[in-house]
């Protein structure tokens, strides 16, 4: 009986402790901020792009689950 008990204690404090985490992710907007940014965009704006574009998406997949 006692064991019950325990069991059930643990299992739901395993419950509690599994629950949803929410993360922000920004790492576009971190690059943008970078100091080096600017050469980046000169020296390829179409690769710097399409690379922001795809940060963005995968990061909106990433929060999505």
């Amino acid at each position: 009986m006692r064991r019950s008990v325990v069991m059930i204690k643990m299992t739901l404090l395993m419950l509690l402790l599994s629950g949803c985490v929410s993360v922000k992710l920004n790492n576009s907007e971190r690059l943008v901020q970078h100091p080096e940014f600017e050469k980046a965009v000169l020296a390829a704006p179409e690769f710097t792009r399409e690379a922001l574009k795809t940060i963005n998406r995968l990061e909106y997949d990433l929060e999505r689950k």
